[in-house]
């Protein structure tokens, strides 16, 4: 059997490496000249390293990230805690914990992760359904050109929110715990992703600034100059080639994940999310193992109709979810984010644990790993 995938970042390449494993020879088209990702820091809840575990590539992915089991979770721009889930509880309650990584890390394990045979082809610019291929999967991201054409009800959604990104090297104090810090109208979370440094992002109300980003990054230093420690420190210390700035955004309706016998949807050409709830990469990596589970013994019909039956809802609900939140944490109204930290407040702790665990509560499918010929003593 041979696969054709249109996109090297995570669900792309993360499929590749899985039907690599099982036998197909696997064609991976990427528009850009090189196979590399652009981006800073990324959170892997338990649900994306069960998937990363059914790929053989689980534990490579700790090892190059860091654990959080610390205290996470939000809290008020003065540093007191609004919500507080402790990562080690997380993990023993579904047995992995949640990992920041840089995604130029992830992005590497995957592409290392690739079965001898598979063939990149780069500078690849695919605008209509590739004719060669038993199956055709379509992962290229919140702009692709090939769901435009299967799919064309399914628009892209401004939120009204843009945010920004980096990675700051250095040592800063991160012992209060990391997570979320929500104002008015902003917000601002951070992380540690290791020897590379502080992964951080702050959000806010849009448009898209066209200002240069040294402009943007001093007036993110002027915005969040009054909040809690380590936030003043992070900024004072980036630089604006480190910034990256862009609109947030879903996709709406969500549409089918499968189109006939050897057409697969996945990952934000599919269920594109605002990053609210942090599961972007996580859906895409289960809608890769997903899939490898369903079709990987040939079955293409069938396959692709019960990839599409799990898949469709599930990714659904995380952008609605995901807008919601946005719109909570959002919130520039006086009253409503009075009411919000009321709310977070006295929600109890248990309660916010069990949410987080229901978020990221998914177990992987086994995967079938076809059997390699073993090399003679002449070979």
């Amino acid at each position: 059997m041979h696969a054709v995938v249109v996109g090297g970042g995570i669900a792309g390449l993360a499929t590749a490496v899985g039907l690599g494993r099982a036998g197909w020879r696997v064609t991976v088209l990427e528009r850009q000249p090189e196979l590399s990702a652009a981006g800073a820091g990324i959170l892997l809840w338990p649900n994306a390293l069960y998937a990363l575990d059914a790929l053989g590539l689980g534990e490579q992915t700790v090892r190059a990230g860091v654990e959080n089991r610390g205290d996470g979770g939000v809290r008020a721009p003065d540093g007191s805690w609004l919500s507080r889930i402790n990562g080690a509880d997380l993990e023993r309650r579904l047995g992995r914990a949640a990992v920041t990584i840089h995604r130029a890390e992830l992005h590497r394990i995957l592409v290392a992760g690739l079965a001898d045979g598979t063939e990149v082809r780069t500078n690849a610019e695919v605008t209509a359904v590739p004719d060669e291929g038993d199956l055709v999967v379509v992962a290229d991201g919140i702009h692709s050109a090939l769901r435009r054409q299967l799919a064309p009800e399914s628009r892209i959604r401004d939120s009204g929110q843009v945010a920004w990104r980096a990675v700051t090297p250095g040592e800063f104090d991160l012992s209060a715990g990391g997570g979320e810090t929500a104002g008015r109208g902003w917000r601002f979370g951070l992380a540690s992703v290791g020897p590379r440094g502080v992964y951080w992002y702050a959000a806010g109300p849009g448009p898209l600034r066209t200002t240069s980003p040294a402009d943007q990054l001093a007036e993110l230093r002027r915005l969040f100059a009054g909040w809690h420690d380590p936030i003043p420190a992070l900024l004072a210390a980036a630089r604006p080639e480190q910034l990256l700035h862009h609109q947030l955004a879903d996709l709406d309706p969500v549409p089918p994940m499968r189109y006939g016998i050897r057409i697969a949807l996945m990952g934000d050409a599919a269920h594109a999310m605002t990053p609210n709830l942090g599961q972007g990469a996580a859906q895409a990596l289960e809608d890769a193992v997903t899939l490898i589970a369903d079709v990987a013994g040939g079955d293409l019909a069938g396959g692709l109709a019960r990839y599409d039956a799990a898949r469709r809802p599930r990714g659904a609900r995380y952008v609605r979810d995901s807008r919601r939140a946005g719109q909570v944490f959002g919130a520039t109204g006086r009253a409503a984010c009075a009411l919000r930290d009321l709310v977070l407040r006295a929600t109890p702790g248990r309660v916010a644990l069990a949410q987080a665990a229901k978020t990221a509560g998914w177990r992987a499918p086994a995967l079938p790993v076809a059997q390699r010929p073993e090399r003679g003593l002449g070979a």
